[in-house]
């Protein structure tokens, strides 16, 4: 099986990097400038790029990035490493360029979309399932708003990545890890700080054992002395972040948090606008699952349950919650991976409705896959209907995305590049589908008497 777990990964990491992000985006850009200016004078200020993006804070008249550290701090060194070595060069006195966004994409979107993916294959290969573990595997994240992600210099795969690995840690008992991998996701994206209060008291409540709770705790402690050292060098504050000083006057006040709302509530829920169950419909499914098999009592002390609904509210009450120019709830990522992840695993041992299977995967691998072949996440806020007022015009004049391996590097056509995913993705669910099935076969065989 080692083989086939590195074929398997490798697939996924290439199917995810296939489609490249190399656009300025305002996110992006502030994650990718610190990398640009660290190398080119030792120092964090961003002053020289600060109007390529909005997302900046401005401290005594310097700008930095507003965003948490960690996806800059993981590009950083290699970005050095290929500069040391001449494969990025200075161009009219400056390192900027699409290199820092494709290193930035590879290993903060595609490589954790693709550990994300292996991850959820491992969790089922060994137990007993009903349908393909690849094809439920695969279907079930690339036909999800996650796949967009993959392959761009956002933090949420990232997040997500780190996340889970703190949630199977949970799973397992092993506290310490379940809280250091937990901290490392809140380096990621802050508003992974909320799962902390949430586990640390079902830790208490359902190991009733106060140690293992402290345990949990020294795991994130590492996290906590880090960003407050990161917060005092630059606001000189251990315990204000640099949100405070963002260039929107919202997060000045409580970092742009209030109540939920009706309009909130639903739109990141089910609405066609950022719904979280219209743009990962397999979610549908795997609700319905869990409540014909799992009683109230069962759900109740499941590690997810009230993660999910704090994490949904807590995203509810932000006052940007439809995440700016994008596709689907960016902000829910890593609430999405965590709960693909479980999903799946229920699924594999469950008897469930493979049609309703096949036609909740195709409507969200479909979607996805035409918001990569045209405006990727670039849909604006003001896209109500996405679909039909942004990706399907696009797609009918011949906007489409340049941004793919085969374009960039061979000039093939955009359209002639597209096809070509779409029949490796195919292919190579099914190739990878019969492989298993021949290595279960194999390994059936041995265990007979």
């Amino acid at each position: 099986m080692r083989k086939f777990y590195i074929v398997f990964f490798f697939v996924n990491l290439l199917l995810g990097f296939y489609f490249i992000d190399v656009w300025n985006n305002a996110n992006t850009t502030s994650r990718a400038l610190p990398v640009i200016t660290f190398w080119e004078n030792g120092s964090f200020q961003i002053d020289r790029y600060h109007e390529l993006t909005m997302d900046k804070a401005n401290i005594d008249g310097h700008y930095y990035t507003d965003k948490p550290p960690m996806a800059t701090l993981i590009v950083l060194p290699f970005f050095g490493l290929l500069e040391w070595v001449g494969v990025i060069n200075y161009d009219e006195g400056s390192l900027y360029g699409p290199a820092v966004y494709i290193l930035g994409d590879f290993l903060c979107g595609s490589i954790p979309f693709a550990l994300i993916i292996l991850l959820a294959f491992r969790s089922i290969r060994t137990g007993k399932f009903r349908f393909s573990p690849v094809l439920l595997v695969m279907m079930s994240f690339f036909g999800s708003f996650l796949f967009v992600f993959s392959g761009t210099f956002f933090a949420h795969l990232l997040t997500g990545l780190l996340l889970l690995l703190a949630y199977i840690n949970i799973k397992n008992n092993k506290f310490f890890y379940s809280g250091f991998f937990l901290g490392l996701a809140f380096l990621s994206e802050y508003i992974v700080a909320i799962v902390m209060p949430v586990w640390a008291l079902q830790v208490w409540i359902r190991e009733k054992n106060f140690m293992k709770s402290m345990q949990f705790g020294l795991g994130i402690l590492p996290a906590v002395i880090f960003i407050m050292a990161y917060n005092y060098a630059f606001t000189g504050n251990p315990l204000e972040m640099l949100y405070k000083y963002d260039m929107f006057g919202e997060l000045h006040t409580n970092y742009g948090f209030s109540l939920p709302t009706i309009e909130s509530i639903w739109g990141l829920s089910f609405s066609n606008f950022k719904g979280v169950f219209f743009y990962a419909p397999i979610l549908i499914l795997i609700l319905f699952t869990v409540f014909r098999n799992k009683s109230l009592r069962t759900i109740g002390r499941h590690y997810l349950t009230y993660v999910s609904v704090v994490y949904f509210l807590v995203i509810s009450s932000y006052f940007g919650w439809w995440g700016g120019w994008t596709y689907g709830p960016r902000h829910l990522i890593p609430l999405a991976i965590l709960l693909i992840y479980e999903g799946v695993i229920l699924l594999s041992c469950t008897h469930f409705n493979k049609p309703l299977f096949w036609g909740l995967t195709l409507f969200g691998l479909t979607g996805a896959f035409l918001a990569k072949l045209t405006v990727l996440y670039s849909v604006p806020s003001e896209s109500v209907h996405p679909f039909v007022q942004t990706i399907f015009p696009a797609l009918l004049s011949g906007n489409l995305n340049p941004n793919n391996i085969l374009t960039m590097v061979f000039s093939i056509p955009p359209v002639v590049a597209d096809i070509i995913w779409l029949c490796l993705f195919v292919a190579s669910m099914l190739l990878l589908s019969k492989w298993n099935s021949r290595i279960q076969m194999s390994s059936f065989a041995v265990d007979l008497p």
